[in-house]
C-alpha cells in the first residue's frame, strides 16, 4: 500500500456499493467511527454501532505503480 499526499478518491460501501470521495493519503480501505463516515444509503441497523453495524469503504482508485528512477 503506497502512502503519500492527501489526494480526493472514488470510495464505495462495501455492503450495499454505494459511492463517495474521501480525501486520503493512502489506497487501502478505510472505516467509519461511531456515526462518523458512515454510508448515507445504508440502514440504521447495519452502520451505526449501537445495533452492531458499521461502515467499510473499498478504494475505487488503482493505486499507482511505484518507479525507481
Amino acid at each position: 500500500m503506497t502512502i503519500g499526499k492527501i489526494t480526493p478518491k472514488r470510495y464505495k460501501c462495501k455492503r450495499c456499493g454505494h459511492e463517495t470521495v474521501q480525501s486520503t493519503n493512502h489506497y487501502g480501505s478505510t472505516w467509519s467511527w461511531g456515526h462518523v463516515n458512515t454510508c448515507a444509503k445504508c440502514p440504521p441497523w447495519a452502520k451505526y454501532p449501537e445495533f452492531g453495524g458499521s461502515t467499510v469503504w473499498i478504494c475505487q482508485e488503482p493505486e499507482p505503480v511505484a518507479v525507481n528512477n
